[in-house]
């Protein structure tokens, strides 16, 4: 009997029992919400830091000259300073028409695309295409076509022909063009940025857009053939 009231006294009196009983949920509760928490917290953590910043990279819609010009004045000013990426290739088309093509990108985003080339010895050019977005909205071409000239020997002239081209959503709005002839033996030759830009009528886009594409397969795998 001494042993069994010996054995009752180890274990709390059911007074205490109950209390007891009820804070050890409550300490339960408390930890499994404090973990519950930090849970949710680490969850949304990581799904910000898994969410995509394509969305910093995205622009406004380039719905007017104005907002283009800007565009285009932007990405000029980013390769002056230097904040483009580029990769150039060089390329050969059956040595009747050679050039180089570049393209300039910002965080993997391409940015413009420079296409110099010459046909034989007589013609030379270089187009520039202006992207945002993976949307072409800006072209600027210039090419030069020599020959000789009436005058002393070895006289010689460059026809030069300058084409600015805005697009929305890829369709051409304006398009303006350029012409002015540079002589060798001149005594004064015209200032290209003193000559004035004439509105002319937009072609298809296609005439743009067709090379546009053209180089744009070529960004990830040069070729040194023909460009096609």
């Amino acid at each position: 009997m001494q042993k069994t009231r010996k054995i009752l006294k180890i274990f709390p009196s059911q007074k205490m029992l109950l209390p007891l009983i009820i804070l050890c949920v409550v300490i339960a509760c408390t930890d499994r919400a404090g973990s519950d928490k930090s849970k949710t917290n680490t969850t949304m953590h990581k799904v910000e830091t898994l969410s995509p910043t394509r969305s910093a990279e995205e622009h406004t819609p380039l719905l007017n000259i104005d907002a283009i010009k800007k565009a285009y004045a932007a990405v000029n000013k980013e390769l002056e300073d230097g904040q483009l990426d580029s990769t150039t290739f060089k390329y050969s088309c059956k040595d009747e028409k050679n050039g180089t093509v570049s393209y300039f990108t910002k965080n993997g985003n391409l940015k413009l695309i420079v296409h110099r080339y010459n046909e034989y010895d007589h013609y030379e050019a270089v187009d520039r295409y202006f992207v945002q977005d993976s949307t072409l909205f800006f072209t600027y071409s210039t090419s030069t076509a020599w020959s000789f000239d009436d005058g002393p020997e070895g006289s010689t002239k460059d026809n030069i022909k300058e084409n600015r081209t805005y697009l929305i959503a890829e369709k051409p709005v304006k398009c303006l063009e350029k012409n002015f002839t540079i002589r060798s033996k001149a005594s004064t030759n015209p200032d290209p940025e003193s000559v004035l830009n004439r509105d002319v009528n937009c072609q298809s886009a296609a005439i743009v857009l067709k090379p546009y594409h053209i180089l744009t397969k070529y960004r990830f795998k040069s070729t040194a053939n023909c460009l096609e």
